[in-house]
């Protein structure tokens, strides 16, 4: 997924984003990731969602819906850890982590 190809990011109140689907099957749904975690399997990432538009009928239990969303934070995630754009915070303690990359 490529950021301003496939989906683009739209500022929302405060320090929250939304993203629009530009292509394939969910085209002009906006969600809103919530709660991203990466949890003590490796390589696993958690993460919720609301849809707040869509032209088409669908909740968040559509499995293909979770397997774009997870392809677009996946990819929102490595550019913000290029970018350092991206703030970590340790689950336990809440203190923020420095990127390291």
């Amino acid at each position: 997924m490529k950021e301003n190809k496939d989906y683009e990011l739209i500022p929302d109140e405060g320090d929250s984003w939304q993203v629009r689907i530009l292509t394939g099957d969910f085209i002009e749904t906006v969600v809103q990731f919530n709660t991203i975690s990466f949890n003590d399997i490796k390589d696993h990432l958690s993460f919720n969602f609301t849809i707040v538009s869509s032209p088409d009928i669908i909740t968040i239990e559509n499995e293909n819906l979770q397997s774009v969303c997870a392809d677009i934070l996946s990819s929102i995630i490595e550019n913000g850890m290029t970018d350092g754009s991206i703030m970590l915070n340790d689950r336990e303690t809440g203190e923020l982590i420095a990127n390291k990359h």
